[in-house]
């Protein structure tokens, strides 16, 4: 218990000193707090990794810094939700309607161009039709954590491309996820696609007519943060009913940050919320992101991982990017929202661990498609923050 307390600790302070060192020099300071945890994590393995030290006949063990256990993880989990509750809590729900069509189109465009592309990659290097598919689906869902925490540090994220990457991001998690039960059989995509709009229709139609009740409810306790806390409430219910409902939690707590930011009582809990998530949370999401690099694992991929990697950048940039255009974008807003929309991230590992469950992905092929992956949300995710802050000087 208290090697994970003592692994936070250093995560706190290894995130900030070289956050504060990138953003110093005006760069995105999520690139410092990721590379804090590639550092943690390769000392966590050699230097403090079951060592001891002696002073004057007194042994004492050096604590395992413990950035893979189900403790910290769990801690970067709620990182990355409290990052999108707090994004949601930013966006309008007018300003959603007003770029709908745009991000239908920059997610359409975002999933067809980054799947033929897969496939067509997995062809050339002799894999099967249905494991090249399975590439395919790995490269077509967006994870926008660390594109709305770069548009947040670049104050940018409350802008008509900010808005249109994070609807384009929730709505092709959703292809993504319907596509893959139709690919490996785990449920009707049918049954899967009722659930989402069952989801839908509840939580965001229904919340919208019963949330200032609910708030209320906080504001009449006239104990200390009451609001805040059941604002926190709303938002994990939020998050474990999307997950239950076959979609991603994080687009639940993107749900749950719209509706509570649409309500008067949003502005008392904003701040608080972000203390919370910024000062603990969210630093340790990306702490937990650098950690899990294993450069020796990617020793046997070499070509492979270079040419998946380019075509799931290239097919994002001009997929998300013509789909932008033909909705009526300039072709600066277009490479910006194509840009935003390309790391990859949780839903990419799971679209590859479970075509290796289900029997598509076997032996070598597995372990190599399995360390390409981690490879592509490592390098994506790096690369994003630089890419975002070029895109927007344009």
């Amino acid at each position: 218990m208290f090697d994970v307390i003592f692994s936070v600790a250093l995560a706190l302070i290894f995130a900030r000193g070289l956050g504060y060192l990138f953003d110093r020099y005006k760069q995105p300071a999520v690139i410092g707090e990721i590379i804090a945890g590639l550092i943690l994590g390769a000392i966590g393995l050699t230097v403090f990794y079951g060592q001891q030290l002696t002073f004057f006949n007194l042994t004492v063990k050096l604590p395992e810094l413990a950035y893979n256990t189900p403790e910290f993880e769990l801690l970067a989990e709620l990182g990355i939700l409290f990052l999108l509750f707090i994004s949601g809590l930013e966006t309008r729900i007018s300003k959603l309607r007003k770029v709908g069509r745009s991000s239908s189109f920059v997610a359409i465009g975002g999933v067809i161009l980054p799947l033929i592309l897969g496939i067509l990659a997995g062809l050339c290097f002799n894999f099967s039709l249905q494991e090249s598919i399975a590439i395919g689906l790995i490269l077509i869902a967006t994870s926008v954590g660390v594109t709305v925490r770069t548009l947040m540090d670049l104050r940018v994220l409350d802008t008509d491309v900010g808005t249109t990457i994070l609807g384009g991001a929730v709505i092709d998690d959703v292809i993504g996820i319907i596509l893959l039960a139709f690919v490996l059989g785990i449920e009707s995509p049918l049954w899967i696609g009722i659930k989402i709009v069952i989801f839908f229709l509840i939580f965001l139609y229904l919340g919208l007519k019963i949330i200032d009740k609910i708030l209320d409810i906080g504001e009449k306790m006239h104990l200390p943060k009451a609001l805040l806390s059941i604002s926190l409430s709303v938002f994990l219910i939020y998050s474990f009913f999307a997950d239950k409902a076959g979609i991603a939690g994080i687009i639940g707590a993107f749900v749950a940050g719209i509706l509570i930011g649409q309500t008067v009582r949003s502005k008392k809990i904003a701040s608080d919320v972000k203390i919370i998530g910024y000062g603990f949370f969210v630093p340790l999401f990306f702490v937990w992101v650098g950690s899990k690099v294993n450069v020796s694992a990617f020793a046997s991929i070499g070509l492979l991982a270079v040419v998946i990697i380019a075509v799931s950048i290239i097919g994002k940039i001009v997929g998300c990017g013509v789909g932008a255009k033909l909705a009526g974008m300039t072709k600066g807003e277009s490479l910006q929202v194509g840009v935003g929309m390309i790391p990859r991230m949780e839903l990419a590992l799971i679209i590859a661990t479970s075509a290796v469950s289900h029997g598509i992905l076997t032996g070598h092929t597995a372990n190599q498609i399995l360390a390409t992956t981690l490879l592509l949300t490592i390098v994506t995710t790096l690369v994003t923050p630089l890419l975002i802050k070029v895109a927007f000087k344009r």
